[in-house]
């Protein structure tokens, strides 16, 4: 129940496109990315010759990452689970701490309370 409350925190006051690309940073030369701006796939330890991976907006006005080469997909929970090989509840944990919305304490206790 709490994990779902800081979830809906995360997803009523941040922005989709800024926490992509706030764990996409170290992985292109770019300011920004951009909506289907192609980078290699963090997920792959080798760079690609032909970048696939990219972000764009969903019908529900969301930001997702695709990869075209590897058909890796998903939304910013996805992508911080893959990158930080961790589960639903600690890609929560980190966006919250991350994003500065409550101390680490006060995230912990919502994502183990339920």
């Amino acid at each position: 129940m709490k994990n779902n409350i800081l979830k809906d925190k995360i997803d009523r006051e941040l922005d989709s496109k800024t926490i992509l690309n706030h764990y996409l940073r170290p992985y292109h030369r770019y300011g920004e990315l951009k909506k289907n701006q192609h980078i290699s796939n963090p997920f792959i330890a080798t760079k690609q010759k032909t970048p696939s991976f990219c972000i764009y907006n969903d019908e529900t006005g969301k930001w997702r990452y695709k990869d075209f080469a590897t058909d890796h997909a998903g939304d910013i929970y996805d992508l911080v689970i893959e990158l930080y090989n961790t589960d639903l509840s600690g890609a929560i944990e980190r966006i919250a701490e991350d994003f500065n919305l409550g101390s680490p304490e006060k995230v912990k206790s919502a994502i183990n309370i339920s």
